[in-house]
């Protein structure tokens, strides 16, 4: 299962908010042409994995590249991230460390 930091959750949250996403969308994971993850805002689908915050979807892992991301971390890195500002910085995918 996919794991998701909680500076990630903010800005994945953020993100919906900004694109005025409806109410059972959220940021899908998904494979792009070259072979990398790209993201954007959809509606969770059967065969994908969904992970939800206060009983919202904040995240979603496509069902094609799901094998692959078991075990991942989603990070957001940013020197702004103070009381929930995500301000300028970028998504991470990286294994676990100590203390995720």
């Amino acid at each position: 299962m996919v794991q998701v930091t909680d500076r990630a959750v903010i800005a994945l949250q953020n993100m919906l908010t900004d694109t005025d996403a409806p109410p059972e969308a959220g940021i899908r994971l998904t494979p792009n042409d070259s072979g990398g993850v790209g993201m954007t805002v959809d509606a969770p689908v059967p065969g994908d994995e969904v992970i939800e915050r206060d009983e919202s979807c904040v995240l979603i892992v496509d069902g094609a590249i799901r094998e692959r991301m078991t075990e991942m971390v989603v990070d957001y890195q940013s020197s702004d991230l103070e009381n929930g500002q995500t301000g300028d910085g970028r998504f991470v995918l990286r294994p676990p460390q100590g203390g995720d």
